[in-house]
């Protein structure tokens, strides 16, 4: 809240300070002090600020130049302006005397009412001026203090930041958004072989081998674009040599950005040899995938042709024996004998078709599929569901090793799953095929999934890698376990 201006009047008259306060309070928004002598105004004003004075010159006791005098004695930094009544003609050194002592005018008795307040409100807007001139200077000197403050502050923090940044273990650069460094530290200088000074006359592209030009503009643009960037690049050093570095940018003000960078070079060749020996491990898989493939094939046949056709023969010559002979017993052991190379058939042709299924080659996967599932529910007790899409053309060696996968997959729902219920799909959409077998038993849980003695899984993975699919495997969110293979279509 704003608060009024102290006006000060004085005379040993009341009917004058009658007359004054009926005027001013009328005219003026002010504080008035009166008194009825210069001691009695003394005593009011102690500690006061005052906006202007009007005081009768001719008082007993102390009169106004004295009670002037003796006011502003008080308020060395602080004089007050002092309007002087008088009834009297003033010669001019009782005006002299005035003026020494405070005085800013003179007002003859009897006065009129608009020159009095007309000369107040110049003096009162005087003191308002000086008042905001007096708050003005008070503000602003709070306000260099606190500039003092903050521009101390900011030197303190830049020192800070010129520590963290020359001390930091990783090469710092600060760059503007033409990639042109601006700032660089004593790693960064370490990692690329130049000086200090030859890299602050250089930029991004100076040290980008032609390989990696593009990716390290197209970041740069990124980080100009977004704020931030970050990528695995490959640099030149000054002698010549290239190492691979891990390159973070951030914004770090308006066209400038701070860069962090490592030299990754070790753990990049650590990792394409990992590559190169998973590739190899990938090959080495499917190569013997294939040999596994071509000896089942060919002891199938050797089943099939050999064995199949010795024990046919058997089977022959044995009903032609029992035709001649007449003995009753003789003719029971041979019916027995004749029994058991037919179960022997049986199970050589059994062994034949889980060594090769050949109805892949003559029929396609749905039918073997369709024919494999038919046994397993037999002999498991497991009902199998199929929705599998007949018009799929998938080649014989992708379809055997999809009727591997899903083998794979039944033999384990069969040993650890406590399924009842098997669901397999085969359907495509608009770029892949996508072969799922879900069941409703117990579920797998995450570490089984990732267990490195997880061999029927790991194969599956092994087979699914080797057409380019990908593989999947989850618990339900009903129970059980879903597998998913999808194969692109270009395969």
């Amino acid at each position: 809240m704003k608060h009024l201006p102290n006006l000060l009047i004085v005379d040993d008259s009341e009917e004058n300070l009658f007359v004054l306060r009926a005027i001013i309070s009328q005219k003026i928004k002010v504080n008035l002090i009166q008194a009825l002598s210069g001691d009695e105004a003394m005593e009011k004003t102690k500690g006061i600020k005052l906006a202007l004075a009007i005081i009768d010159v001719q008082m007993p006791g102390m009169n106004g130049y004295e009670l002037a005098m003796r006011m502003n004695e008080e308020r060395s930094e602080d004089k007050v302006p002092v309007i002087f009544l008088t009834a009297n003609y003033v010669n001019e050194l009782e005006v002299f005397k005035g003026y020494d002592n405070g005085a800013v005018d003179y007002i003859y008795k009897p006065f009129h009412s608009r020159i009095l307040v007309s000369k107040i409100n110049v003096f009162l807007d005087l003191f308002n001026q000086k008042q905001t001139i007096i708050n003005d200077a008070s503000l602003l000197r709070a306000s260099a203090d606190e500039l003092i403050k903050v521009n101390a502050a900011l030197k303190k923090s830049e020192e800070r930041y010129r520590s963290y940044i020359d001390n930091a273990p990783d090469g710092v650069f600060v760059i503007n958004e033409k990639g042109k460094y601006v700032e660089v530290n004593i790693a960064a200088c370490n990692l690329t072989g130049y000086s200090k000074d030859d890299l602050l006359k250089m930029s991004v592209k100076d040290i980008l081998p032609e390989e990696s030009l593009k990716d390290g503009l197209e970041h740069l643009r990124k980080a100009v674009r977004t704020g931030a960037s970050k990528a695995d690049l490959l640099f030149q050093h000054k002698n010549g040599t290239k190492r691979w570095w891990t390159f973070e940018a951030v914004k770090l003000a308006e066209r400038q950005f701070l860069a962090f960078t490592k030299d990754i070079t070790e753990r990049k060749i650590t990792e394409e040899k990992l590559k190169s020996s998973l590739e190899q491990l990938h090959e080495l898989t499917q190569y013997t995938n294939d040999v596994r493939e071509s000896e089942r094939k060919a002891i199938s046949r050797e089943l099939h042709d050999d064995l199949g056709q010795a024990l046919t023969a058997v089977k022959i010559d044995l009903g032609i024996i029992r035709q001649s002979v007449t003995d009753g017993e003789v003719v029971l052991k041979i019916n027995k004998v004749s029994a058991l190379v037919g179960e022997t058939i049986k199970t050589v042709q059994r062994l034949t078709s889980q060594l090769r299924p050949e109805i892949i080659d003559d029929l396609g996967l749905e039918a073997a599929i369709e024919w494999y599932t038919k046994e397993f529910a037999l002999r498991n007790g497991v009902e199998v569901f199929l929705d599998m899409d007949s018009e799929l053309d998938i080649s014989p060696n992708n379809s055997l090793t999809l009727f591997r996968i899903m083998q794979e997959s039944l033999t384990n729902i069969a040993r650890h799953s406590k399924a009842t219920q098997v669901e397999i799909g085969m359907n495509k959409d608009h770029t892949s095929i996508n072969f799922t077998i879900s069941d409703n038993g117990i579920g797998i849980t995450e570490d089984e999934i990732k267990s490195k003695k997880s061999f029927g899984i790991i194969s599956m993975k092994e087979r699914a890698a080797s057409l380019g699919s990908t593989f999947d495997i989850s618990p339900k969110n009903s129970g059980g376990t879903k597998i998913k293979i999808t194969l692109p279509l270009t395969n």
